[in-house]
């Protein structure tokens, strides 16, 4: 019997045990998983939920808003830092409404992923039945990259990610827009955006033949 290919998304928090406010950052990402299923339940096949701790995951029917959904957990998580393990394969088990209580290989290679993730310290990590390379070299640049932005950039290449304006990310931030292109220059937030672009398009074709 041939099983339906999805991408689960694992995620938790950098650094979860020294963060000084727990609950805080435990109702920031509870919203956060609240305002992504509202706004991407077109993609979702089943929604994100908390599992065990801060991690928390979710099961995707396709990747065209993945980056968008990252970001967005990102800027709730501020400043706490988020890893992602994306897993791509079939599941091998009922769907559910939300993603908890099933199994199946797109589990089993977020899992792998998100194992990565924390090893390597990168940001995300990908894993895919067959060749993984090309995610790979975007983790290992996108964590070297991401590194070495200041705090505030870190927060704005976030809310521009998710889908917000210039003048939207300066009026939350109380910042002018000109300070918001600034950031996004200094960041390489444009360079940037063409690979995530790559990225997400490759997983989609690893999603689309078979994981």
């Amino acid at each position: 019997m041939k099983h339906s290919n999805y991408i689960a998304v694992i995620g938790d928090v950098v650094g979860s045990r020294s963060a000084g406010d727990r609950s805080g950052l435990q109702e920031r990402l509870g919203g956060g998983l609240r305002d992504v299923n509202a706004a991407f339940d077109d993609a979702i096949a089943a929604e994100f939920v908390l599992t065990v701790g801060d991690e928390f995951q979710g099961l995707l029917s396709s990747a065209g808003t993945l980056e968008l959904i990252l970001a967005t957990l990102r800027t709730h998580a501020f400043p706490a830092e988020l890893r992602f393990g994306v897993g791509v394969g079939p599941l091998e088990t009922a769907l559910r409404s939300q993603a908890i209580g099933m199994d199946g290989r797109c589990f089993h290679n977020a899992r792998k992923a998100i194992e990565r993730a924390a090893e390597r310290r990168t940001p995300v990590e990908v894993q895919a039945d067959g060749e993984k390379s090309p995610f790979e070299i975007y983790s290992l640049l996108y964590g070297v990259i991401r590194s070495r932005w200041t705090t505030r950039q870190r927060e704005v290449v976030d809310l521009s990610a998710s889908g917000l304006e210039g003048r939207e990310v300066a009026e939350y931030l109380s910042i002018t827009p000109s300070a918001v292109s600034q950031h996004l220059k200094a960041a390489g937030a444009r360079k940037l955006r063409a690979a995530t672009v790559e990225w997400r398009t490759q997983i989609e074709r690893a999603l689309l033949e078979g994981g």
